[in-house]
């Protein structure tokens, strides 16, 4: 409770004066740094940005690369569409998710109810933001310029049972967005995620969060 008053305290100070706001970023706070990322992507109604992902396997010595358009609206719509691999996507509906990887397997795609909480594997944002303090022990690492911007990269190690065994996450200074983030999965995959373009609280049509699965295709419940 009095840690979670100090950031509560810290934010609102920090809203009042511009300079207590840089002394925040300063003192290196992670907990603080992630509240206020928290609080700014709370304070939107959704979100489009352009992804970059590598998955570097080496029980395969495997390095998969793929890119797409990532969009989010509040509170239960979530889409990740690729470019590369073309025709993979991930679509949260406000009912279901669903996974449908054809560059892969274009027999079956696989749905999942969203009252199971199976998108935040997915919507990092969600995942790293909600109520980080009581699920992540977080450390703060270091200050890092990317792509031109400085950042804030934030070591987070799950305190509950997870897939992954820790994650790594950079977040913009001047928007507070998240802008990379490295996952240490469990099986010793490394996973990385680079957003750019952000487009914030844009004008969705509801076909971004739709997906009717192709004619034949196995739907397989889970």
């Amino acid at each position: 409770m009095k840690n979670t008053c100090f950031v509560v305290l810290a934010m609102l100070c920090a809203a009042a004066d511009p300079g207590a706001a840089l002394a925040m970023q300063e003192t290196g706070d992670p907990l603080a740094i992630l509240e206020r990322a928290s609080a700014e992507y709370s304070g939107l109604t959704g979100f489009c940005a352009d992804f970059r992902q590598t998955l570097t396997s080496p029980l395969l010595n495997q390095v998969t690369r793929s890119r797409g358009r990532m969009c989010q609206q509040q509170p239960d719509r979530f889409s990740m569409r690729f470019t590369d691999p073309e025709g993979d996507l991930v679509v949260a509906d406000g009912e279901w998710l669903w996974v449908y990887f054809p560059s892969g397997d274009a027999g079956q795609v696989i749905r999942s109810p969203l009252t199971s909480g199976g998108r935040g594997g997915f919507d990092f944002h969600r995942e790293f933001l909600s109520d980080p303090g009581t699920r992540y022990a977080p450390a703060y690492l270091r200050s890092e310029e990317l792509d031109g911007a400085p950042t804030h990269v934030i070591r987070l190690v799950p305190r509950q049972p997870s897939a992954y065994r820790e994650a790594r996450v950079w977040i913009d200074e001047g928007t507070w967005f998240i802008r990379r983030t490295e996952i240490e999965e469990e099986n010793g995959n490394l996973r990385e995620v680079r957003l750019a373009g952000f487009e914030p609280n844009p004008q969705l049509g509801s076909e971004v969060f739709h997906f009717t699965p192709p004619r034949g295709v196995q739907v397989i419940t889970r």
